[in-house]
């Protein structure tokens, strides 16, 4: 779980000068009056912008982030809210009873929450009016009002969810004994999960395919993904075929694997041909399910670009308003960024008749999925 701008002030300076007459002897000639040094422009007023208070939307967007996180596990909605609200340690002392007790989805998800506060502990605390220049200059006025709250209100949740995860009783000892007992016993998603904290890569590539051969989704993305790596770092040329295929069977139930096999396959990344057309019915039913940088790849890649132009634009004007009900989660104020710059690129140039054609289809777009699009990510 996770997760600036940093913005300038600008310095005056005030120059001052004197006339100095040099007298002379009488009958000698007068030396010219030195001119005063010119006066400095006059300073540009700081631009700046008023936020609004989003002390209510940034509860939604890490309900949404926490919900994301623990996507797959039975966790109970009271949980997610607590850690909505940075409270750590109500939401550990409730999984952790659950968790002595066998439950198993609790146990995975208090592994993820000690990361969480780890992450929580190690950052550094915002200087959120520093950074508001940045954001009038990289947003425009209508927006730029709710990405400074939303800095404000992160500013100001980043102390709570410091002081929760100080107050947080987590057990190591039987949270980590519990997962690896878990994933001896077979349950691929302890295996999963376990799996990235094992140095022996035999190991853990074991326990990945333990958890692929019970056709769980996560391993099976988690596999491609290393795999993927290995390719695009030179390492192994070694089955490469493999990384479309778990793809494509993760991304059942997996938006984000959707979108990455969409990528893959528009790039060519696994051996096979670059196939941008194919690639396109994959990466447009990522957007459907609301994945946050489905939208962003879209604009991008080369399966977005095989869009009609009022297409695109209206997928990315759906993934604005999905964005702005608080659905991408604590990727709020990078996707804003996004959809910034490449609505108005897309705009820029097309006639009155195709913005509003694009308009009118991301209504349709916004009737049809903005449900779907709000359970996949949480939202509410």
């Amino acid at each position: 779980m996770n997760r600036g701008f940093h913005g300038t002030t600008l310095r005056s300076a005030a120059l001052a000068a004197a006339l100095f007459l040099i007298q002379s002897p009488a009958g000698a000639i007068e030396k010219p009056k030195q001119a005063p040094p010119p006066e400095a422009p006059p300073e540009a007023p700081a631009i700046t912008v008023a936020p609004t208070d989003e002390t209510q939307f940034l509860q939604v967007l890490q309900r949404v982030s926490t919900f994301r996180e623990f996507r797959g596990l039975k966790i109970g909605d009271d949980v997610i809210d607590q850690l909505s609200r940075g409270e750590a340690d109500k939401a550990v002392a409730s999984l952790s009873g659950l968790a002595a007790q066998g439950d198993r989805d609790a146990n995975i998800a208090l592994v993820r929450i000690q990361h969480w506060c780890n992450s929580v502990s190690q950052s550094r605390q915002q200087d959120w009016e520093a950074q508001l220049p940045q954001v009038a200059k990289q947003f425009p006025p209508e927006r730029a009002g709710r990405v400074a709250g939303v800095l404000k209100a992160q500013a100001e949740f980043s102390p709570r969810a410091k002081q929760g995860c100080s107050q947080a009783r987590f057990d190591f000892g039987g949270i980590e004994a519990r997962l690896r007992a878990a994933a001896d016993a077979g349950d691929p998603a302890s295996a999963t999960e376990l799996a990235p904290f094992v140095r022996d890569p035999a190991k853990r590539e074991a326990l990945l395919q333990a958890a692929i051969s019970k056709n769980y989704a996560p391993a099976m993305y988690a596999a491609a993904s290393n795999l993927l790596m290995a390719v695009q770092r030179g390492e192994t040329t070694e089955n490469v075929s493999k990384i479309r295929d778990l793809l494509k069977v993760a991304g059942r139930t997996m938006p984000k694997a959707k979108l990455d096999l969409a990528n893959c396959m528009a790039l060519g990344c696994d051996g096979h041909p670059a196939d941008a057309r194919t690639a396109l019915v994959f990466g447009t039913d990522a957007a459907r399910d609301g994945e946050p940088t489905a939208f962003l790849s879209m604009a991008r890649m080369p399966w977005g670009r095989q869009m009609p132009r009022v297409q695109l634009l209206a997928w990315q004007y759906f993934g604005d308003q999905l964005n702005e009900a608080g659905c991408m989660g604590d990727a709020y104020i990078v996707t804003s960024l996004g959809f910034a710059q490449s609505i108005p690129m897309l705009e820029k140039g097309q006639p009155t008749q195709v913005l509003e054609a694009a308009k009118s289809q991301a209504e349709t777009l916004w009737k049809e999925n903005g449900e779907r699009a709000k359970k996949e990510n949480g939202c509410r």
